[in-house]
């Protein structure tokens, strides 16, 4: 099966979709403790025409009264790093060239300062998510925009993060969703390459 017959419509299609969400009150994510998540859906590859379309999505979004709010995940990580994280991160760089350190080291190094122990609302990338959040409610008709999801591989799903943050998503929030089309239904495979994940409480947009 080629990528057109997984994936989907164009990116102004979607962004027309996208807004007839945000404008229905009985959207199907209501329900689940008020949470207001949608994934908006683009192939790996696709990446550099997503960012490309980002300045006319805003424009429509403001043309109908909504705040767009756009953050990046690359940014919130970063911010993290260079925080708490520094001083081992700066020791991991420097040990680069003097040995060969497993894979595993990295990742559990960066998952360390980013997550804890297990994804919870005391995860510093959790904690920086409801900060925007709560930051970005001060506003009217705000939309959270959240960007370069690809940044979460591999040490997180987006799924955990919905789950973790029931309740917490104070604005409609949109992810911009790297992946395919999953096997099941309308469950998502992130980056085309994890197994369809069936835990997700938002709404896809393809």
């Amino acid at each position: 099966m080629n990528d057109q017959n997984l994936m989907m419509h164009s990116f102004e299609d979607k962004t027309e979709s996208l807004v007839r969400l945000l404008g229905s009150p009985g959207s199907n994510v209501t329900a689940r403790q008020g949470d207001r998540v949608f994934n908006y859906h683009y192939l790996p590859g696709e990446w550099a025409s997503l960012r490309a379309s980002l300045p006319k999505m805003r424009v429509r979004l403001e043309k109908l009264g909504y705040t767009p709010h756009i953050h990046s995940f690359a940014d919130i990580m970063s911010s993290i790093f260079e925080g708490k994280g520094k001083k081992a991160i700066d020791a991991m760089t420097s040990a680069e060239g003097k040995t060969n350190l497993p894979h595993k080291s990295y990742t559990g190094t960066l998952q360390q300062f980013l997550i804890g122990p297990e994804l919870s609302l005391a995860s510093p990338i959790v904690v920086a998510l409801i900060g925007i959040l709560e930051e970005a409610a001060k506003t009217h008709k705000s939309v959270l925009l959240l960007t370069d999801v690809e940044m979460l591989h591999p040490l997180v799903r987006v799924s955990a993060f919905e789950q973790v943050m029931q309740g917490k998503f104070k604005v409609p929030t949109v992810i911009f969703y790297p992946g395919r089309r999953g096997t099941v239904g309308d469950n998502p495979s992130f980056l085309g390459i994890y197994s369809s994940d069936g835990n997700y409480r938002s709404t896809h947009v393809y």
